[in-house]
């Protein structure tokens, strides 16, 4: 039977968060590899909504799920799962959540999400996140909208997973996606060139 999650577990989770996601300018190479899937919830030639699934690297999984596994039963209770989301979300956010979106040429900016999920999958921590997008993002007349992942300290390196990196919910049949590198959006001194996420509805 699992022992009721103390405060200071909590505590210990906040700390953790907080220095997982420092910024380290100084260092050449990242600190975190997170690798992402996103859906884009497209209605009537419209985009409402995007999710972003992130999975961390195995070190830092571990690191963050034993300062919150008290009973070190390698799981997650309810209760703990959600406050990482919530901790971590909320870092994400002071960084714009590391996204950078362009409609038609014209930034798309992601407020705070409406929902958040954490859980462990094959030892890696999953951070769901899900947004949705004022009714003025439409997508039509081949509208090109273009998603990027990039931290410019490369504290965090994000790749786009392998499979099924880019989902289309909705308008499937009529949209496009596709993963391309940028090397106009070169950074950390021009020595990482960011992949973009595609999405062409017609």
């Amino acid at each position: 039977m699992k022992r009721p999650v103390k405060h200071r577990a909590v505590a210990g989770l906040l700390f953790a968060t907080a220095s997982v996601f420092c910024a380290a300018p100084a260092l050449a190479h990242p600190d975190m590899a997170v690798t992402a899937r996103v859906l884009f919830d497209i209605r009537a030639g419209r985009l409402t909504g995007i999710a972003q699934l992130l999975a961390f690297d195995a070190t830092t999984s571990a690191r963050l799920l034993s300062r919150v596994d008290t009973d070190r039963d390698g799981a997650l209770d309810p209760q703990v799962a959600q406050a990482l989301a919530n901790e971590i979300t909320t870092s994400l956010e002071a960084r714009g959540f590391f996204t950078e979106i362009h409609l038609a040429g014209r930034p798309v900016a992601l407020a705070a999400p409406i929902a958040t999920d954490a859980r462990l999958e094959g030892g890696h921590l999953v951070l769901s996140m899900a947004f949705a997008i004022p009714g003025t993002a439409t997508l039509q007349d081949g509208a090109r909208l273009e998603l990027m992942l990039r931290d410019r300290d490369l504290t965090l390196a994000f790749r786009f997973a392998s499979d099924q990196p880019l989902i289309v919910r909705g308008d499937q049949g009529h949209c496009t996606t596709a993963i391309a590198p940028k090397p106009d959006a070169a950074y950390f001194g021009g020595l990482v060139t960011p992949d973009v996420a595609v999405l062409i509805c017609r």
